[in-house]
């Protein structure tokens, strides 16, 4: 897979996506596609939690006699999120979209080819109804994870809160096997204002980035660059890089100096003890539930 990312140094999310999408020569024709944001509820993306709806915007202007377009999110009011962000109007505006609460999906589950925490796992079915997946990711610490990039956005395609409890104590090695089942094919990050400490409150930070590239590897170790972070020290991303293979990177556009600020990683107190109870919760949960 093409390792190429392109990095726009930007403070407009809808600019640097479309600035990115040309200098790849991005242009879909004739496949059924799902898009996937990160939404975090109703969250402006100014608080640094949610992507940018002008990101989605840049994607869909570039995707030509699709079928079936479907924008698909599973955050903790997913209704709200679309009414208060935009994508409703943006579903009426472009053809053929169609917009999917996770949470309410149909469920399937699939065997995970090389498991590094469970042998198969839930997912939404409708993502497989398609052939071409845009991966849009925000720019975000995590504590458990080190980051929020497009590895764990694929975590978003687990349906119910209770069928994330079983793997988000365990989300290192989770969204290993989240990822060998639902492939990206296309991915992009919104930087342009990202979230650095604790994943749960908003502490913004403007960083001016949005980057983008097929190899979803490629894109998520040059974000963790422009975040100050090395993810070569990630346990996950060694192991990612283990599973599919190091990436040769292209770098095009703007340099990681241009735009680098250095991410907080850290969490509350608060963080930690509610991380506690679900390890605990998980671990029950597990024993009498299909996992």
């Amino acid at each position: 897979m093409n390792s190429t990312v392109y990095l726009s140094k930007t403070n407009d999310p809808y600019q640097g996506a479309c600035e990115a999408l040309d200098a790849l020569k991005f242009n879909v024709k004739g496949k059924k596609v799902y898009i996937k944001p990160n939404l975090t509820g109703g969250e402006p993306s100014e608080r640094g939690m949610t992507i940018d709806i002008g990101l989605v915007r840049a994607v869909l202007e570039r995707l030509h006699d699709c079928p079936k377009i479907t924008i698909g999110e599973s955050c903790s009011d997913t209704v709200k999120a679309f009414n208060e962000l935009g994508y409703r109007q943006l579903a009426k505006e472009f053809t053929n979209v169609h917009l999917e609460d996770i949470r309410k999906a149909d469920i399937v589950w699939k065997p995970v080819p090389r498991p590094f925490h469970t042998k198969e796992m839930p997912f939404n079915a409708t993502v497989f109804e398609h052939d071409y997946v845009i991966n849009i990711a925000k720019m975000k610490t995590h504590s458990l994870a080190g980051v929020t990039l497009c590895l764990k956005n694929i975590f978003g395609f687990v349906p119910t809160r209770k069928q994330k409890l079983m793997y988000h104590p365990f989300i290192r090695k989770a969204v290993l096997d989240m990822n060998q089942v639902i492939k990206s094919h296309f991915c992009m990050i919104d930087g342009v204002c990202g979230n650095e400490f604790d994943e749960v409150q908003s502490t913004p930070i403007k960083t001016g980035a949005v980057l983008a590239g097929e190899n979803l590897l490629a894109v998520d170790l040059a974000g963790g660059k422009v975040m100050g972070i090395d993810l070569y020290e990630n346990e996950t991303y060694r192991r990612a890089i283990d599973l599919w293979g190091k990436p040769e990177i292209e770098l095009l556009g703007a340099s990681i100096d241009g735009v680098k600020v250095v991410y907080r990683q850290g969490c509350l107190p608060s963080t930690r003890v509610r991380y506690c109870k679900e390890t605990a919760a998980s671990i029950l949960y597990r024993m009498v539930n299909r996992h």
